[in-house]
């Protein structure tokens, strides 16, 4: 089979498209023909070495972790899923599994076959009229999203500031702020991007770049806004963003930070322990009913895979998520 392959670690340009085995479908795993696969910036992570000392890349790599395809063949103990079944799904490199417990493993997506764990809520039945694309954009942002909305516990009414509102997370977590929990989203978005973030639902925009958020926000709403959903900042700059909070307000955050303050309560969202295993159903039902909007921006074709890779690590910021296809 074709796979997108890191031989050692290196900049994305340093990847080839090879020929490597098909890999076999372990007890509770599911063989795959991929149809498309999205982009992480934890592919980028793997394969560059950045994070060598937590999570140990082993050579032949291949990337990928969302995914949407058909099952090719089954692992022994798999009673959910039949050969032919339309699935999209989510999985990690072994190392980060094996280091965090995690049962969502793959040898990755990247590739014409690949193998995912098949019991437990990371793997889904992909319903007609979901597009593959569409379906591999939604695995691990639609997780995290899923559950900083969950951890949230929102309220209608609210005011909440998204920071990182137009990335592949803050895309959903905006939408379901406004359309399931009818709050009032204030987003940081750039210019270019903000007109997306309005078609997401929020009312306001904030230019990071050029404008104070806190001061923006409390502009908006002297009081301070009830929540922030932070999906990019984190010690110091997270910190500064708090002070848009009225007194009591609470901050949902994917970045680790101790904000130090009684005034304040923080959690911290971690998408695939919180799965559940409605989650990507649910998604997939949102996608379908209308609640959530295409947020695909860039696409690709396998043989541009590595240069896909090159793109997302020479871009600043992106806006909802990169997929690629594989027919």
């Amino acid at each position: 089979m074709k796979a997108l392959v890191a031989r050692a670690y290196g900049p994305p340009q340093t990847l080839r498209i090879e020929d490597l085995p098909i890999p076999e479908p372990g007890p509770g795993q599911i063989q795959v023909k991929v149809s498309a696969a999205s982009l992480n910036p934890a592919d980028l992570m793997m394969t560059s070495g950045d994070i060598r000392e937590a999570f140990e890349t082993r050579f032949p790599y291949v990337p990928g972790s969302d995914f949407a395809g058909t099952v090719t063949r089954l692992g022994t103990g798999v009673v959910a899923f039949a050969e032919g079944d339309e699935v999209f799904g989510f999985g990690v490199p072994p190392s980060y599994a094996e280091r965090f417990g995690l049962p969502a493993v793959t040898s990755g997506g990247l590739a014409e076959y690949a193998t995912f764990q098949a019991n437990g809520p990371f793997v889904a039945h992909r319903p007609a009229g979901l597009a593959p694309e569409t379906a591999a954009a939604l695995a691990s942002t639609g997780m995290t999203a899923a559950a900083a909305i969950q951890d949230g516990d929102f309220q209608p009414g609210e005011t909440v500031l998204v920071i990182g509102a137009t990335g592949g997370v803050g895309s959903i977590v905006v939408q379901l702020l406004v359309k399931e929990r009818e709050a009032e989203v204030v987003a940081t978005a750039l210019p270019e991007y903000a007109g997306y973030a309005r078609t997401l639902g929020a009312t306001h925009t904030i230019d990071y770049l050029t404008t104070d958020v806190v001061t923006a926000t409390r502009r908006l709403h002297p009081d301070g806004v009830d929540a922030i959903v932070n999906l990019v900042l984190d010690g110091d700059r997270l910190a500064e963003a708090v002070k848009a909070l009225r007194p009591g307000g609470r901050v949902i955050s994917t970045t680790f930070s101790s904000l130090g303050s009684e005034d304040v309560t923080v959690k911290i969202v971690d998408g695939p322990p919180s799965l559940r295993a409605d989650t990507f159903p649910t998604l997939a039902a949102r996608v379908l009913d209308g609640t959530l909007v295409d947020m695909i921006s860039r696409r690709y074709q396998f043989d541009q895979a590595a240069q896909a890779l090159a793109d997302l690590a020479a871009a600043p910021n992106t806006r909802g998520k990169w997929v690629i296809s594989m027919t």
